[in-house]
């Protein structure tokens, strides 16, 4: 699928800052499952030295126009800088492919087109409907909300989701954390889950190129289709055949540096999407300063393999 100049420049920036270092282009507010709201992510970002970041919420884009307020405001307050830091306006889409769920993060050199918003309100609909039945679920089972149902309405951006049920029930004493209340009641073969209804990747995909975005496949080493070990021939050749059918649907780029990637799968990312001539992006999936269950946002000095990886990647060449 052939890129538009306008996604020609900003997958270049995207590949460009990723390699300088000093990016994160995975992170979340309290618009999906984060901690923080849009401007204190923006803030953090700002302090934490990156010299680009991006808002990435699952879902939804309802973070978008507070993040870029605060962007302004602070190229304002801090106009003293030779260097500004790059916002990129984001989402993490969930979709289905391989039979397998997947994520694929979606970047737009500005605020995104209205088809966007649209496609998304779908997604929100579905959502909301099975956040009805989970929490029906939760409460025929036994376990008392201090809550009645999920606190949303068809005009509320925000997400709600596992994340927050999880949280609620701890907060109403059922479990100690919210792990524990995946483990035990949330997670798939459990009593309370609910399995969602995606979209299709190359339904999300034609979506994003459509509204000039830039599609990439959020942390890979997370799916059932990435090889335990790099001596997996078969695995990497299975990873690989998935990676040319993304592209061909019109994927762009790998999140070969994800916050919780080892160094050999990150190699192996960067390697294939050179050999497949993706673009390559790195990002923290940060989801609040007090959040333990998501490494921290990056920083301008996080490397996160990128040394090791380009010097393996040119001893092999």
């Amino acid at each position: 699928m052939k890129m538009s100049e306008k996604q020609q420049k900003l997958a270049k920036f995207l590949d460009q800052s990723t390699l300088a270092g000093g990016a994160d282009f995975h992170l979340h507010s309290n618009f999906s499952d984060g901690l923080e709201s849009p401007s204190e992510v923006l803030t953090r970002a700002w302090h934490s030295g990156l010299r680009a970041m991006a808002l990435t919420d699952h879902d939804t884009l309802g973070g978008i126009s507070e993040a870029l307020e605060m962007q302004e405001s602070l190229i304002r307050e801090n106009s003293e800088l030779k260097e500004t830091p790059v916002f990129v306006a984001g989402i993490e889409v969930s979709t289905r492919f391989a039979d397998t769920e997947m994520h694929i993060l979606a970047f737009f050199s500005e605020k995104p087109p209205e088809s966007m918003y649209k496609f998304i309100k779908q997604m929100q609909l579905e959502r909301r409907l099975r956040n009805k039945k989970m929490v029906r679920k939760v409460q025929e089972l036994g376990f008392d909300l201090s809550i009645s149902g999920p606190p949303e309405s068809e005009q509320d951006e925000e997400v709600w989701g596992r994340v927050h049920l999880a949280r609620q029930l701890v907060r109403d004493g059922h479990f100690k954390s919210s792990n524990e209340a995946f483990k035990k009641l949330l997670s798939p073969g459990q009593a309370a889950y609910v399995p969602r209804q995606h979209f299709t990747a190359k339904e999300t995909l034609e979506t994003i190129n459509a509204a000039k975005g830039v599609a990439v496949l959020a942390h890979p080493h997370e799916y059932k289709i990435c090889p335990e070990s790099l001596e997996d021939e078969d695995g990497i050749n299975l990873l690989t055949s998935v990676f040319k059918d993304l592209k061909a649907l019109g994927l762009h780029g790998v999140e070969a540096f994800h916050g919780m990637v080892g160094a050999d799968h990150a190699f192996l990312f960067y390697r294939l999407a050179r050999e497949l001539n993706l673009i390559v992006t790195q990002g923290s999936d940060d989801h609040g300063m007090a959040d333990s269950s998501h490494v921290n946002m990056f920083t301008r000095e996080t490397n996160l393999y990128r040394d090791f990886v380009l010097s393996r990647a040119g001893s092999e060449e």
